[in-house]
């Protein structure tokens, strides 16, 4: 049994700063988003002003829409679609901008520029009192601190410390000092000053949070070159493309559904496995991009 993915109580500040995804393998495999600050996230619970949603779909039949939700530290994009038939109908119900709860799992987009985006893929939404989005927000704001302290401990080669953290925290606290080794850790602490105003009441959930400091990170050098795809991945991709056009063309917005291509692709006799290490090898490859969630499309065919 797949056991549930813990819901990471964080900031958009670190939501924004997350830039490397770390994809699992094998069937229903998750898959994480990395932090420079210690998150390894797959899902996560985050509090704020969450606006009014709007329709980005083009299909009326596959309708999605986009909130944003702002905290002290930065904002982030909420989206449901027609798969998330109950939040989708929590986003469409807030008219006015108001402090909300949300729980859903992180999406990072890469576009053609090389800019990365994270969203929430809402699965729960909630409106709730200021003093309830306060106290969520204070608890992100401790775990953040708590993460922030473990890795400056490891950083120095320290003990992790006499209070016992989550197995899951040193090790995602391991990997953000391997890959981010220079990130503004004390620019993170510093962001979180607004947040504590907030929850000491200080400040009104509506205000407009303040200008996000820049996150200096310092990458490793690029992974070796990936060796050019044998002439079978070639036939697997030339397939998957040809059924993902197919797709698209009969469809009223001219993306391809995803369920319904790996459906057409099963037909063909490439199992679903197999079918998505191809389309991730395309997406990573730039060929293939998931604007909305849930479909495709030809990435030479992007606005």
């Amino acid at each position: 049994m797949t056991l549930r993915e813990p819901a990471w109580r964080v900031t958009a500040r670190e939501l924004e700063s997350a830039t490397e995804e770390e994809r699992g393998s094998g069937e229903r495999a998750a898959s994480y988003l990395l932090t420079p600050f210690g998150g390894r996230l797959n899902r996560v619970l985050v509090a704020g002003a969450l606006s009014p949603a709007e329709s980005i779909g083009r299909d009326e039949s596959q309708p999605f829409w986009r909130a944003r939700l702002t905290d002290p530290t930065g904002a982030v994009a909420v989206t449901a679609g027609s798969f998330q038939p109950r939040a989708m109908a929590q986003l469409r119900g807030i008219t006015e901008t108001r402090p909300a709860l949300v729980v859903g799992k992180v999406h990072l987009y890469r576009g053609r520029d090389g800019s990365s985006y994270v969203s929430i893929r809402a699965e729960t939404i909630r409106s709730v009192p200021e003093s309830e989005e306060r106290a969520v927000l204070a608890e992100a704001v401790g775990q953040t601190l708590d993460r922030l302290d473990l890795i400056d401990r490891l950083a120095a080669g320290s003990p992790p410390g006499a209070t016992p953290v989550p197995d899951l925290w040193t090790v995602a606290a391991t990997e953000a000092l391997r890959r981010f080794g220079g990130a503004d850790r004390p620019g993170l602490r510093a962001s979180l000053a607004a947040a504590v105003r907030r929850v000491g009441g200080t400040t009104s959930t509506l205000s407009p949070p303040p200008p996000a400091a820049t996150v200096q990170i310092h990458h490793d050098p690029p992974p070796p070159v990936r060796p050019a795809p044998t002439a079978a991945e070639r036939a697997e991709e030339a397939l998957v493309l040809d059924l993902l056009d197919q797709v698209a063309d009969a469809s009223l917005d001219s993306y391809a559904d995803r369920r319904e291509l790996l459906a057409r692709v099963g037909s063909q006799g490439l199992a679903e496995r197999r079918a998505e290490v191809v389309l991730t090898r395309l997406e990573e490859a730039g060929v293939v991009e998931e604007p909305i969630v849930g479909k495709l499309r030809l990435a030479d065919r992007a606005d």
